[in-house]
């Protein structure tokens, strides 16, 4: 069982014969698109051809979605319309953004939390917000060089819901810069659908994003869900649009990155890139940097080689080693459940003997 055959599903196919439909629910679970395969085979009259058992667990994923979508689509309102009444102007972007613009429901996009984009000037601002709202941020490393992002989780009518706030598109340095804030909120558009304050990204910057995001964090991993945002982005671009995309990836060294995603979205879901602007994309993209993130051979040691090969100076690359290697001793203390501060100097060791093999095997 290949992600090829649940790309045909949702291309409107029928199903393979001699499918294992057992193999063809983990892939499509694992992939997040049970939702959409529901409406695919619902549609067509398909149901009927999978097992009974196999019908009824997507149906039921269908239902959920549709169920905590609602749920997140009024907590969304709430949040964005008390993050801009704080002076805080975020940009919804990635699942949600175009769970809302592009899909026919949003609901069909499954996606685990939403993610927003900040001025990081406005970081402070939103935690009071979130906090307020009775959000708690969940335990993650902190530091400067580190992440460039904060999580806050909150339950909402049983259901939970997570808020990932942003101030850079991507936490690896050879990604994190590329495009600002500042500049993507200039080229932003409104997101009517989700919040009457709510915009998203441009559909050029939003490819882009995508595209980086999947190297960058998900080490070139050919995630269905993902893909599928990118065919549906690319298919709405003009001549226009694709020239904008290449003078983009040009611009600031993501070529390979964007030519690698789009390839994909392109075969797994026919969509049409024109021959010109896969050639461009092509053109010279060797001498990125940013190419060292394709392939899904990466281990977390050759992260954090990009990282320190990227930063100017000794000083922030002493910085860097040391948010990995000695996080605040606040992360420490709530990731091991303790209080007591004398128990730091075991519990730094604990975390460097348990997780050094880590950083020399593949990431999945």
């Amino acid at each position: 069982m290949t992600i090829r055959d649940v790309a045909a599903t949702l291309r409107g196919e029928a199903l393979a014969p001699g499918l294992d439909p057992g193999a063809w629910l983990t892939v499509v679970e694992r992939h997040g698109v049970a939702p959409l395969a529901y409406r695919a085979l619902h549609d067509r009259g398909r149901l009927a051809e999978l097992p009974g058992v196999v019908g009824d667990a997507l149906a039921r994923a269908a239902r959920e979605a549709a169920l905590l979508e609602s749920l997140r689509r009024d907590d969304a309102e709430t949040v964005l319309g008390e993050l801009a009444a704080a002076g805080v102007r975020p940009l919804v972007y990635k699942g949600a953004a175009v769970a809302y613009s592009h899909y026919p429901e949003p609901w069909l996009r499954w996606r685990a939390d939403t993610d927003l984009l900040v001025a990081e000037d406005d970081r402070a601002a939103a935690s009071r917000v979130f906090e307020r709202l009775g959000f708690v941020r969940t335990v993650r490393p902190s530091g400067r060089l580190v992440t460039n992002q904060s999580t806050y989780a909150a339950a909402r009518r049983g259901a939970r819901t997570i808020y990932d706030v942003h101030w850079k598109i991507a936490d690896p340095i050879a990604f994190a810069d590329l495009l600002r804030y500042e500049t993507l909120d200039a080229r932003a558009v409104a997101l009517p659908a989700l919040a009457p304050v709510a915009r998203r990204l441009s559909d050029v910057d939003a490819i882009a994003v995508a595209c980086i995001h999947r190297v960058a964090h998900h080490n070139d991993a050919e995630t269905l869900a993902d893909l599928y945002d990118l065919a549906l982005l690319a298919r709405g671009l003009d001549a226009d649009g694709w020239q904008r995309l290449v003078t983009l990836a040009s611009a600031v060294r993501i070529r390979r990155v964007c030519a690698r995603g789009l390839t994909l979205a392109a075969d797994l879901f026919d969509v049409r890139v024109p021959d010109q602007v896969r050639h461009a994309l092509a053109e010279g993209g060797e001498a990125e940097a940013t190419s060292a993130y394709l392939g899904g051979r990466l281990r977390r040691i050759d992260l954090l080689r990009s990282d320190l090969q990227a930063l100017g100076g000794w000083r922030a690359r002493l910085t860097l080693l040391r948010e990995h290697v000695l996080p605040a001793p606040a992360y420490i203390l709530d990731y091991y459940g303790r209080r007591q501060p004398l128990l730091l100097p075991a519990l730094y060791l604990h975390r460097i003997l348990r997780g050094a093999g880590d950083w020399f095997r593949p990431i999945r």
